[in-house]
């Protein structure tokens, strides 16, 4: 199966950053994997999650940009359509331009972190599929990876650009802005851990649908629209069958396990990492205040956090560098690698029909409706 191959592919190039002579061939072998994840999301046809609707958006562009009263999607998205569209080569024109930008603006950033890139290439795949199947939100997300830099450097208005920017596609990017102030934030373990406890009773005790609810009233709209947000994005959960209890429950476990740590080993890492490790700590835990409050109540707002979520990838990359015993450094270079085949065990079963098999523009019968 692909997803296998490419798992273990990846995995034994992730080596490659625990290796002393590692650094003459990573630079190589990086690229040529984003090369190969690029090619692999251009070709695929007929798989992946909301294939049907982007497809049909695709195919209907013009009607779209003419009437603009019925498009639900942003002017951002909706413009990268018109112009993949105006190129006459199909939905696969479309396919490799998401492509190019959602995996190739991460792989940027990524690559900047030379001593982790290739276990953050490795782990970007397990918790993401390396945005093969990649929606509008995924290239938002990059975007606002990208935008990071800018927060290092403290230049607001080119963040803000790139923010909006990120927001034409998929508005949720626009919470991003938050970052900004949340990045620099110099926090105690003891307050972590007391906002995050508050945060999971909270969200325990549904206030994040009381909140939305409330806000919904102050400003006149009909309490029936946060009745759809909850519906909306119910389905399709963390688990197979989409019940947000249990999917809190699995997601409150596992932060449980993770966030402490991330926490508790901030001093071991290294002051060369320690700036950006503490940084990334920072949008994380942010990201994962917003899943525990409305993870039960509302979870399309907790899809806020997907973007957070990102940052994990490097903390982890970096925990694992900081391990100066080589076996030790080997073992948790193993267990990073069964938590990676955990989570993109977890990313199949969720939808099992729309990603096995998977098929290519290549196959006789896609080509003749390509």
């Amino acid at each position: 199966m692909i997803y296998i191959a490419l798992y273990i592919l990846l995995a034994l190039f992730a080596l490659l950053d625990l290796l002393k002579n590692g650094n003459q061939v990573k630079p190589l072998v990086f690229w040529a994997s984003v090369f190969l994840l690029i090619f692999i999301s251009s070709i695929r046809w007929n798989v992946g999650t909301d294939w049907y609707s982007y497809i049909e958006f695709f195919s209907n562009i013009q009607t779209y940009v003419a009437h603009p009263e019925l498009n639900m999607m942003e002017r951002g998205f909706t413009y990268i359509n018109y112009f993949a569209a105006s190129l006459n080569l199909g939905y696969t024109a479309m396919l490799s331009l998401m492509a190019i930008l959602m995996i190739g603006i991460k792989a940027k950033v990524t690559f900047e972190h030379r001593q982790i890139m290739m276990i953050s290439l490795f782990l970007y795949y397990c918790y993401f599929f390396a945005d093969i199947f990649g929606v509008r939100q995924s290239l938002a997300i990059s975007l606002t990876l990208y935008s990071v830099r800018f927060i290092i450097d403290k230049r607001f208005v080119p963040f803000l650009l790139v923010v909006l920017i990120a927001s034409s596609i998929h508005i949720t990017a626009i919470f991003f802005i938050f970052s900004y102030w949340v990045y620099h934030i110099k926090y105690s373990p003891k307050l972590l851990y007391g906002v995050l406890l508050a945060a999971l009773l909270l969200g325990f005790m549904d206030i994040g649908g009381f909140a939305v609810d409330t806000a919904l009233n102050i400003v006149g709209l009909d309490s029936r629209v946060g009745e759809k947000l909850k519906i909306y994005g119910s389905d399709g959960m963390d688990t197979a069958q989409g019940n947000p209890y249990i999917a809190f429950a699995v997601g409150v476990a596992k932060r449980a396990l993770f966030l402490p740590l991330f926490i508790s080993c901030q001093r071991f890492i290294s002051p060369l990492y320690q700036s950006r490790y503490t940084g990334y700590l920072n949008l994380l835990i942010f990201g994962n205040i917003i899943y525990l409050l409305f993870m039960i109540s509302l979870p399309v707002i907790a899809r806020l956090s997907t973007g957070f979520l990102l940052f994990e990838i490097f903390i982890l990359g970096y925990l694992v560098i900081t391990v100066q015993n080589k076996w030790l450094r080997m073992l948790a270079f193993l267990l990073v690698m069964l938590f990676g085949a955990f989570r993109l065990y977890n990313l199949i079963a969720v939808y099992w029909d729309l990603y096995i098999p998977f098929e290519t523009i290549f196959a006789p019968s896609n080509v003749i409706r390509e």
